[in-house]
């Protein structure tokens, strides 16, 4: 089988590229022949070279959303990443149906490329697609910019009319009621919704091992370890690392902050602060090994990682919608505190002790081993060939 893997082009973190890049391994490791289109220069797909490359173009994002990262709804996101300029859209379009003719792929696979359905329309290739919760209608907040994210609708409702799709009723409509295939990374017991969308399989987490099990620096010997990842969101580490210091003193607490930044405040990483190690991108899951409280924005890898390592959770998402959905699932089963905006030190102090006195470490174990009842990466792969073999699991493409 080929297939050829497409995360969205206006990625802001890396999850969307982690998690295609692992069901690439998966699917190149049975035999399939995989190929990815991406924009030029993103990351890991070039270092890691998995198979044939295309490229697509980048989206420009205009002046008054850049630094904007907090959407409501995917059609937001859509919009705050630039991909909902038409020039853009149809520039997109050309590139994917270009690539798709090229490698002449079974299946496309996207996480959340909007394009996609249209231009496997055009190519007559299925498709399948990640889905998340929170970027389905029934999640969304209302927008602070109804008219911007109505334009991005109607560009995509013409250009679906233009060739000869039906006109959606949103954005999400058009990937995941025309997909294939609705890849679920998660587990029923924490996104029960996404079980009403059509052909949806839940898989459990889809984790790059390579990323995940990197190089990491060891704690220093305290009671407390507490890994620190942020990732893309409203803190940085510039601005939270004092607080982080001021949370958790040494002598009872070791601290590991992974960093994708170069420098924080000036200082090249990785560098030491006192009990505070800063370590640039080392292996997320080889550090939950051996610690005691994650503290996260909230993003979907992150959590499934520690819930994998019976890990609790304090979540610092500021403001935005998808990790507070994400952290409010677990602190609904009792292996999370979600502290919203920017908390203090005295903030940090009191959520860790209750959860290091409480029992929201077996919480996280009970929702790992549910987890662990999916193959990620493997069963999404299993579940794309069965996809392309039986004609009953494809929508018409008409």
């Amino acid at each position: 089988m080929r297939i050829l893997f497409e995360p969205i082009g206006g990625a802001l973190g890396i999850g969307a590229i982690t998690r295609c890049l692992a069901m690439a391994q998966a699917a190149a490791m049975r035999g399939h022949r995989v190929a990815f289109l991406a924009p030029e220069g993103y990351p890991l797909i070039d270092e890691l070279d998995l198979g044939e490359r295309y490229f697509a173009p980048f989206p420009e994002r205009t002046p008054e959303l850049v630094g904007s990262g907090e959407a409501d709804g995917f059609t937001e996101a859509v919009l705050i990443r630039g991909m909902g300029e038409p020039a853009y859209v149809r520039a997109a379009l050309d590139a994917e149906v270009s690539a798709y003719r090229a490698f002449r792929p079974d299946m496309v696979v996207t996480e959340m490329q909007p394009t996609v359905p249209i231009a496997a329309h055009i190519a007559r290739v299925p498709f399948a697609c990640t889905v998340q919760s929170p970027n389905l209608a029934a999640f969304a907040g209302p927008s602070d910019r109804p008219e911007s994210c109505a334009r991005v609708e109607a560009t995509f409702a013409a250009l679906a009319r233009e060739h000869g799709l039906p006109e959606p009723a949103s954005l999400e409509d058009l990937l995941h009621q025309r997909a294939a295939l609705n890849i679920a990374p998660t587990a029923e017991v924490l996104e029960p919704a996404l079980g009403a969308l059509p052909r949806t399989r839940y898989v459990g987490p889809v984790l790059l091992p390579s990323l995940e099990l990197a190089p990491a620096p060891r704690y220093d010997d305290a009671e407390v370890r507490v890994l620190v990842y942020l990732s893309f969101g409203a803190l940085t580490l510039d601005e939270f690392l004092p607080v982080i210091a001021k949370a958790f003193p040494a002598p009872r607490h070791s601290v590991v902050v992974a960093a994708r930044e170069k420098d924080i405040a000036g200082r090249e990483v990785p560098f030491r602060q006192d009990n505070v190690i800063v370590a640039r991108t080392p292996g997320i899951t080889r550090l939950l090994q051996d610690t005691d409280l994650l503290v996260t924005r909230g993003g979907q890898n992150a959590l499934m990682a520690s819930l994998l390592a019976g890990v609790p959770v304090i979540g610092t998402p500021g403001r935005s919608p998808e990790p507070i959905f994400n952290l409010g699932a677990l602190q609904a089963h009792g292996a999370a505190l979600t502290l919203l905006d920017e908390p203090g030190p005295e903030a940090l102090a009191e959520a860790a002790q209750t959860l290091l006195t409480g029992h929201a470490a077996q919480h996280a174990a009970r929702l790992g081993d549910l987890l662990r009842r999916h193959r990620g990466a493997v069963e999404a792969v299993e579940a794309l060939e069965s996809a392309v073999s039986n004609p009953a699991c494809r929508p018409p493409l008409d």
